[in-house]
């Protein structure tokens, strides 16, 4: 018979009989192990992300949730990985490795401008019944300016600004491509006013070029860019070539 701690008989119990082990107490984790973290307050988030967002090659940071996430959207770099710099910086607030789920982001690297530049169009009239059409663009840091003159009035302005940017996107292209224009003028479409130009370009597998531009009130302008608008689909690559 085995006693109570009042003094009383208690039988036998299974724990007591022979030839049973004994069967111990489950000893109580330490402290803080295993337990999930409580909620960081804004503050505390305020300050990690900071940090974060002053490592090299980190664009934006963001630090939220319960369990606690951080995504780190990055700069592709050489140097120290951005996720363990961040696991550093995660370590210097009190943050351990399993207390935060991490995500990793590479932002893609700038590709080269394909485009060339419009800058301006102006027609000028050096003498009665001529003018003068003025284009410029750019590429590379290169400014590429070409005029054409010819008779005055609103069809032919159009049509020497389209051959002045013409004449202009084969000096930045070097000669390696030549443009023959077919026609431009501004038509009604949409309760709009746009400019159209078609171009010839017999290197080409398809020689038909057509491209479209808003007047928006500014029929030089819209002419240069319906210009330019017809030779986008293809230049880029040609222009790539460029500096190879």
């Amino acid at each position: 018979m085995l006693a109570r701690a009042d003094g009383s008989d208690q039988g036998p119990t299974d724990d007591a009989r022979p030839g049973t082990p004994a069967v111990r107490p489950i000893q109580s984790a330490p402290s803080g192990a295993g337990r999930p973290r409580a909620p960081l307050d804004a503050d505390t988030r305020d300050r990690i992300r900071a940090a974060l967002e002053a490592l090299d090659g980190v664009r934006r940071a963001v630090v939220d949730g319960s369990p606690l996430t951080v995504l780190l959207v990055c700069d592709a770099t050489e140097g120290v990985p951005a996720e363990m710099a961040a696991r550093a910086v995660l370590a210097q607030h009190g943050l351990r490795t399993q207390d935060v789920e991490m995500q990793v982001a590479y932002a893609p690297s700038p590709q080269a401008r394909r485009r060339v530049r419009f800058v301006d169009a102006r027609v000028e009239m050096p003498r009665v019944g001529r003018a003068k059409a003025v284009v410029e663009l750019e590429w590379g840091g290169v400014l590429f300016s070409e005029s054409m003159e010819g008779e005055g009035g609103p069809a032919m302005e159009l049509r020497l600004v389209a051959l002045a940017t013409i004449r202009a996107l084969e000096s930045v292209m070097r000669g390696t491509l030549t443009f023959q224009l077919v026609g431009i003028k501004v038509v009604r479409a949409f309760d709009e006013d746009m400019a159209v130009a078609m171009l010839r370009a017999d290197q080409l597998p398809d020689p038909s070029l057509v491209g479209a531009s808003l007047s928006a009130g500014m029929p030089f302008r819209a002419a240069s860019l319906a210009v330019l608008n017809s030779t986008n689909r293809f230049l880029g690559n040609y222009l790539a070539n460029l500096n190879e």
